[in-house]
């Protein structure tokens, strides 16, 4: 019997076992992402609890404020941006273009595509918090603070469900802030097309004139190859999610496709420009960034190949 025959009938006599693998591996690698994020929020227990380091200020019961923040939360954060940074760069091949976009220093809004799980939104927040020593304000779903166990971790790393005056006062202090108008929704109801799923929000663009600041627009290649969702219920959950904002999707995938984080040039606008106009020229260009660097309809088995071949 020859070596060749022997594989062949081992092949045949496991099928079953074979195709079960990658199938069971693809719908439960998404709670891989979800004990990721458990993790890095005990290491930042682990860091509060043996270092005694606050997250409020206890005279006025609000969080600290960005210098006394970082004062604390400096290292911790390093910590867990190191670890997510290894993840990206080992799992996804991920990479960054034009990450000179970001400046070195003045406000801006960075305004990204929401993918299914946006972990590559965080791996870009903890490559420009290691590599430019910038943080970023992230503008996130109240919804998330209600997560057990995560309130650290969303608090550590400075997401906020902020309001435009919040975010308008960050950005005359010369902060970064960084938020997606698709939201969940983009997340939940876009697929591998990459269609802009706004709904007409123009929040962020009220925020950019008032405080006149560029607008960075973000997109990552393949973000939804990485993870997609299972298009059942849609309607039904699209009906749930309209009335209670309640989201319900049922997220697969994880596998390790090649991911690139094209950073667009900043968009600066004249004074006289509404804000119709401010959010229709931000749609423009991250629809130029999708069709220049994303193969349409996407493809996992491409994506697959980009990160092997």
């Amino acid at each position: 019997m020859t070596i060749m025959t022997i594989i062949m009938d081992f092949i045949i006599n496991n099928l079953h076992q074979i195709i079960l693998i990658p199938i069971i591996f693809t719908f439960f690698s998404p709670l891989i992402f979800v004990f990721l994020f458990y993790l890095m929020s005990f290491i930042l227990h682990l860091y509060k609890f043996y270092y005694q380091l606050p997250i409020i200020d206890k005279s006025t019961g609000k969080n600290l404020d960005f210098n006394e923040h970082w004062k604390y939360w400096n290292q911790p954060v390093q910590t867990v941006a190191k670890l997510l940074t290894t993840v990206g760069r080992w799992w996804h091949g991920y990479d960054i273009i034009n990450m000179n976009n970001i400046p070195d220093n003045g406000p801006a809004i960075i305004v990204f595509y929401h993918s299914t799980i946006p972990n590559d939104y965080h791996y870009l927040l903890c490559r420009i918090f290691l590599d430019k020593k910038r943080k970023i304000f992230t503008i996130t779903d109240r919804l998330l603070f209600y997560i057990p166990g995560w309130s650290l971790l969303l608090n550590a790393l400075q997401s906020i469900p902020g309001t435009r005056k919040d975010c308008v006062q960050l950005l005359k202090q010369n902060r970064l802030i960084a938020l997606s108008p698709g939201g969940l929704r983009e997340a939940m109801f876009g697929d591998n097309n990459y269609q802009l799923i706004w709904s007409g929000r123009q929040g962020f663009a009220s925020v950019a004139k008032e405080a006149n600041v560029p607008i960075i627009p973000v997109f990552t290649k393949n973000s939804r190859e990485a993870f997609r969702c299972l298009p059942l219920f849609q309607e039904f959950f699209r009906k749930i999610y309209d009335q209670y904002k309640i989201p319900l999707f049922l997220p697969y995938g994880g596998l390790p496709v090649k991911m690139t984080t094209i950073i667009g040039e900043p968009i600066y606008f004249p004074p006289e420009m509404s804000v119709t106009e401010i959010a229709e020229l931000t749609a423009k260009k991250m629809k130029e960034l999708i069709e220049r660097h994303q193969t349409r309809p996407g493809s996992m088995w491409k994506a697959l190949r980009q990160r092997f071949c």
